[in-house]
């Protein structure tokens, strides 16, 4: 079947594909902007628990899902968005509470541009770690933005391949 064979009701089902990750990126991004800026154990722990309540979700999702591309690009653009809203939330909150990590204060969205900054490698130079701390958390973030694209990527093809495989589909390049 071509891809302009495929019944109408096949191409409604990657509308939701789409708007998932996008209302994800969406909710993250209003929680981010949201988060306190005080030093609160009890929020500490619901952001963490909310990391694991999404990473336990996308597996459940992933495992369950008829459509395994779809769900797995979905995966992926949620994985990324909460990747990222990781990291601005650690630099913003090291710039608030540790005022010289940075050459200059971070607000929430200077955070954002900072991490997308180091995530692409593009480095401006106009935000610079100063402090131990910041640069270690810089450092992380680098190497952990190689694991991200290279075995994220990878797991996500190898469980594809497997779910197709269970449902009996044979894997076209």
């Amino acid at each position: 079947m071509t891809r302009t064979d495929e019944p109408a009701s096949d191409n409604r089902r990657v509308w939701p594909a789409l708007l998932r990750p996008l209302g994800a990126m969406i909710v993250l991004l209003a929680g981010y902007f949201a988060l306190p800026s005080e030093p609160s154990p009890g929020a500490l722990v619901i952001g963490c628990l909310a990391v694991v309540a999404v990473c336990t979700w996308e597996v459940r999702h992933f495992i369950r899902s008829t459509r395994p591309v779809e769900t797995a690009i979905e995966m992926l653009a949620a994985g990324f968005s909460l990747y990222l809203i990781v990291f601005s939330a650690s630099y913003f909150l090291m710039s608030v509470h540790s005022p010289g990590a940075f050459a200059e204060p971070l607000t929430r969205v200077d955070a954002i541009y900072y991490c997308l900054t180091v995530f692409t490698t593009t480095g401006f130079g106009d935000i610079v770690p100063i402090t131990q701390g910041a640069r270690i958390v810089t450092s992380l973030q680098m190497a952990s933005s190689l694991i991200l694209l290279g075995l994220g990527v990878r797991f996500v093809t190898v469980m594809v391949k497997e779910r197709l495989a269970e449902r009996g589909h044979e894997h076209r390049a």
